[in-house]
């Protein structure tokens, strides 16, 4: 009996500890599982962190890239609109001024197309009749109204004008002839377009033959110019554009040096009329030129 009641206070104390290992035991993997789910929890939490960083930097970017390509197309249509209203407004100008020119000189020769930079406005200064007349053209910084009297104090860059004569060989005889080119250098300009080469009185000068016309580039020799460039751009010019076609003969006189006077012309017959444009640059001239009718 004793022996008994000496083992049972063993035996609970056996077992108070084995209790108490396994709740420490239980605590300690409760803890550690809390230990896990929270390191877990951090690195979703910082992961959803970092993947929002990445996608609002991703956005941003493209919300800079869209801007940056919108404003370029914004700006690409401004320029273009701007270009296209410059247009839209001498087509414009230049339809209402044939409409004045017609009102006084009834089928007047006159441009399709009529180059005014986009500073600028097209006028006109009109005199004459439908049988002999002179249409002056000057772009400025202002549109005036067609026949404006300021307009006769103005040099006009570009003239068209008519001169009716008794007969078509009186018209005729107006038209200076060709010039002989036969036994002179020839010069390649374009084209396959040969020019004859020749000088005098400290000039220089390249001739040929475009169907009716004969085309003449003057330099000055005095001054070093040379008449080869501007004859290649005329010859490149008159390759895709054509000038009005004379009954007989009609005659296209360039020059290089700069002048105050219209000395560039183009000077043809149709019928009895006589008919001449003249301007003061080259090019411009035989621009209008090949677009008069």
């Amino acid at each position: 009996m004793k022996k008994t009641l000496l083992v049972l206070p063993v035996l609970l104390l056996i077992f108070a500890a084995g209790c108490g290992q396994s709740n420490q035991s239980s605590t300690s993997q409760k803890e550690s599982v809390k230990t896990s789910q929270t390191s877990h929890k951090a690195k979703k939490a910082s992961a959803k962190k970092s993947n929002g960083k990445t996608s609002a930097s991703q956005s941003s970017a493209q919300s800079s890239s869209q801007t940056a390509a919108s404003t370029t197309s914004q700006t690409g249509q401004k320029a273009a609109t701007a270009a296209s209203s410059g247009t839209t407004s001498n087509d414009q100008r230049l339809a209402t001024l044939k409409q004045a020119v017609f009102n006084q000189i009834p089928n007047a020769k006159w441009p399709a197309s009529y180059p005014v930079a986009n500073s600028q406005h097209l006028n006109i200064f009109a005199t004459g009749d439908q049988a002999n007349y002179s249409i002056f053209f000057s772009p400025g910084q202002s549109a005036l109204p067609y026949n404006d009297p300021t307009l006769q104090n103005i040099n006009a860059e570009l003239a068209i004008q008519k001169k009716t004569y008794a007969s078509a060989a009186d018209a005729q005889a107006q038209v200076a002839p060709a010039r002989a080119t036969q036994g002179l250098r020839q010069v390649a300009i374009g084209d396959g377009i040969y020019a004859a080469s020749q000088g005098a009185a400290g000039s220089s000068y390249l001739t040929w033959n475009e169907g009716r016309w004969t085309v003449t580039v003057k330099a000055t020799a005095v001054n070093g110019e040379d008449p080869l460039p501007l004859a290649k751009q005329a010859v490149a010019w008159f390759a895709k554009n054509a000038l009005p076609v004379p009954d007989t003969h009609g005659t296209v006189d360039l020059a290089v040096t700069d002048a105050n006077t219209r000395q560039n012309q183009i000077t043809w017959t149709e019928g009895n009329a006589l008919y001449m444009i003249s301007g003061l640059e080259p090019m411009h001239t035989i621009q209008v030129g090949t677009a008069t009718r």
